[in-house]
């Protein structure tokens, strides 16, 4: 492969780049391995750009590393940390890269899927965060042009929620990460992201967002702003780890709540949870 300094805009994308589009951002995905390339398109599904002449937004470039790591049984949560004049390194058990100032390109070394995958959502939280957008881990749902976003611990409810309501009819965006950020002319978008099975390139209007419990009788309750805050923050992406990057974060988070409603659905395992949701999004 040859060599590119990270940043420098004119270094664009082999006309082979794989182009996957996640939110309105465009990255290409320089593999030249066509093994995981492969892998990747089929990963991607839906979200892979139809044409290789489309503009992208960012470049991620995945270089094969002199000496190979052996990936470990448990994965951890990458280290960020800043760098020189700007950039930022995101390093893992067996993998390393570093983003451009912009966080435009990143330069990825390691083997397989999960490096270009991790960076990449760093890279796509970023790119949020320019837009004032935020990328959640939680379930959004949708109906029609209307959308709802829910957050929790491990065990909340989230997948058993978008399994329901996609038996009833309904579009899940995503069960795993939501991309959400203010739409032209007011309002939030949220849209869904690859990482799940069955994920969804839609995108819709965000109009609620609520935290969730159980209980044998399915129904919604109004919670205020600042307790739905406490637990989106704490599944907020964060693609800056810096004072600044955190206080971006919250301003973004505050923003977001004060434009939806904000609510805790306490659900059962059975069709009512979905009824419930329907309701609020007619």
């Amino acid at each position: 492969m040859r060599a590119v300094r990270v940043g420098d805009p004119s270094s664009g994308p082999r006309d082979a780049a794989l182009r996957v589009t996640l939110a309105g951002w465009t990255v290409a995905l320089d593999v030249e391995d066509g093994a995981l390339a492969a892998i990747l398109r089929r990963v991607f599904g839906a979200f892979v750009s139809p044409s290789a002449g489309v503009s992208t937004d960012a470049r991620l470039v995945l270089r094969t590393p002199a000496t190979s790591r052996v990936a470990p049984a448990v994965r951890e949560l990458p280290l960020l940390e800043p760098g020189a004049e700007g950039t930022l390194r995101v390093e893992g058990e067996d993998y390393a890269a570093v983003l451009s100032p912009d966080r435009s390109q990143a330069e990825v070394t390691g083997t397989g899927r999960f490096p270009v995958e991790t960076v990449l959502k760093v890279m796509l939280a970023s790119a949020l965060a320019k837009r004032g957008g935020l990328l959640i881990h939680g379930v959004g749902l949708s109906r029609g042009e209307r959308a709802a976003l829910f957050v929790g611990a491990s065990g909340a409810g989230k997948s058993t929620l978008g399994a329901l309501w996609r038996e009833a009819g309904g579009t899940v965006l995503a069960d795993e990460l939501v991309a959400v950020w203010p739409a032209e002319g007011g309002g939030w978008q949220a849209a869904g992201t690859p990482w799940n099975v069955l994920s969804s390139a839609t995108e819709a209007a965000l109009v609620a967002v609520g935290t969730l419990a159980w209980d044998a009788a399915s129904r919604w309750e109004a919670q205020g702003a600042g307790e739905v805050a406490r637990v989106l923050l704490l599944n907020a992406l964060l693609p800056e780890p810096t004072t600044s990057g955190r206080g971006a974060l919250v301003a973004s988070a505050s923003r977001l709540l004060s434009s939806v409603e904000t609510a805790r659905l306490v659900f059962a395992r059975d069709a009512s949870a979905a009824a419930v949701v329907e309701e609020r999004l007619a």
